[in-house]
């Protein structure tokens, strides 16, 4: 599974055109996969879901891709494209790109420009729906480290 966090609602226009530039052969549908029932469709093989995260990034694309694609690489041409198409701040998993092999490093997109970020301690990559109003207020923003030339 990747992800894409968005600072404005994912048009699903605007992500199917992402997908058709970087995924051509993908077969999209919208919605949770039906785990128990999924050797019998073969119709997608790609599951888009959008969830709400009270964080800078209000919305995650949640991408379930079945096909055996480089999610990692893919997951950067999506969030790269949508900043772009969507003129707006994306974020998406990092860990190849951080000084260290700790899992908390991500991307963060500004209108297309690449920047290494840091989500540990973030309200976007920490939160809980069960979490108080204190525990969420202890979380902050995504932290942007550096400019990076992807």
């Amino acid at each position: 599974m990747m992800y894409v966090g968005l600072s404005k609602p994912p048009d699903r226009a605007a992500v199917e055109a992402a997908f058709a530039r970087h995924a051509p052969d993908a077969r999209l549908q919208w919605g949770e996969p039906a785990w128990e029932r999924l050797g019998e469709n073969d119709a997608a093989d790609v599951f888009l879901t959008v969830r709400s995260n009270p964080s800078e990034f209000p919305f995650r694309l949640d991408i379930h891709d079945l096909s055996g694609r480089d999610a990692y690489e893919l997951g950067l041409q999506l969030a790269r494209e949508l900043s772009i198409a969507l003129q707006c701040s994306t974020v998406c998993d990092g860990t190849l790109h951080g000084p260290s092999q700790a899992p908390g490093w991500c991307i963060v997109w500004i209108e297309g420009r690449a920047f290494l970020g840091d989500d540990y301690g973030s309200v976007f990559f920490d939160h809980s729906d069960d979490d108080s109003e204190d525990e969420r207020s202890r979380l902050g923003p995504v932290k942007l480290i550096r400019p990076l030339d992807l």
